[in-house]
C-alpha cells in the first residue's frame, strides 16, 4: 500500500474519532432513560407507612413532615436511610424470574418458604393503597429469594439484595 493510502487512512481515522468525540459517540436507541422495573408501584415519596415483620422483630414506620419514625420496634441510628434504599430496591430491582401460577400449583408454597414467609413487608400509599409481598427462602444458588405478592398466584424471585436491606432496616447495619 502506498504512502498516500496510509496518509488517507489515518486522516479518516483521526476524523472519525474527532467526530465521535464532538457528538458523544453513537445515538439511538441504545440509550434509553432508566425505567423502574421492580415490583413496587407507588413512588417511594408517597409510601405513607411500612410494616416489616422479621425473624428478628417486627417494626413499624410512619412518614411525617419530620421524616420516618418508629411507631413499633427498636430501630438502631441510620435507619431511615436504610428504609429509603429498601424502598428503591423494591421500586427498581424487577424480578430475576416469574414462576406462572400453573408453575407454582404443581408444588406447595412451602418448598419456597413462603409457609410462613421468612420476612413480610406491607407498604401503604397515601390513597389507602396497599402493597404486601411475603419473602421465602433463597433459590439454591443463593443469589435470589422466593417472593409473592398478595392477591398474586405468581411466585417472583426477587436478587437477595432487595430482601436483605429490608431486615437490616430494623436491625443492625
Amino acid at each position: 500500500m502506498s504512502r498516500l493510502a496510509w496518509a488517507a487512512a489515518a486522516l479518516v481515522a483521526t476524523a472519525f474519532l474527532v467526530g465521535l468525540a464532538f457528538t458523544g459517540g453513537r445515538g439511538g436507541p441504545g440509550l434509553e432513560p432508566f425505567v423502574p422495573m421492580g415490583l413496587l408501584t407507588t413512588p417511594v415519596e408517597n409510601v405513607r407507612e411500612i410494616d416489616v415483620a422479621a425473624p428478628r422483630g417486627h417494626w413499624h414506620f410512619v412518614r411525617t413532615q419530620d421524616g420516618w419514625h418508629a411507631t413499633q420496634g427498636m430501630t438502631t441510628a441510620g435507619f431511615e436511610a436504610r428504609l429509603e434504599s429498601a424502598l428503591r430496591l423494591l421500586r427498581n430491582s424487577g424480578p430475576d424470574r416469574v414462576l406462572s401460577g400453573a408453575e407454582v400449583t404443581r408444588t406447595s408454597a412451602a418448598q419456597f418458604g413462603l409457609a410462613p414467609p421468612w420476612l413480610r413487608i406491607i407498604v401503604s400509599g397515601p390513597d389507602a393503597s396497599v402493597f404486601a409481598i411475603s419473602f421465602g427462602a433463597t433459590n439454591p444458588m443463593g443469589l435470589s429469594h422466593y417472593a409473592k405478592l398478595d392477591g398474586s398466584s405468581e411466585i417472583v424471585l426477587l436478587p437477595v439484595f432487595v430482601a436483605e436491606e429490608w431486615e437490616r432496616t430494623g436491625g443492625t447495619p
